[in-house]
């Protein structure tokens, strides 16, 4: 199952994207559930520990800055509303 997603305005104007989880017709009405998708991430480096262990340290630095710019090239250019 493909995930879908849907912006909802709140009465300032504020744009939320959300994710829906599931749709249902309950007595002629139709009811989502959603959940906010976050707007803000955290960079972390994956560090191999051994074959069945994984680390994950923070990123800072020139180095946080070098890998926010693939993320933020990659993650604009998906379209929430029509995935």
């Amino acid at each position: 199952m493909s995930k879908k997603y849907i912006t909802l305005a709140d009465e300032t104007g504020a744009s939320t994207l959300y994710e829906i989880l599931d749709e249902c017709t309950l007595d002629s009405g139709a009811y989502l559930a959603i959940v906010p998708v976050a707007t803000e991430y955290y960079v972390v480096k994956k560090v191999n520990a051994g074959k069945k262990n994984e680390s994950f340290v923070s990123v800072d630095g020139k180095e946080l800055e070098r890998v926010e710019g693939v993320f933020q090239s990659r993650l604009s250019a998906i379209d929430y509303d029509n995935e």
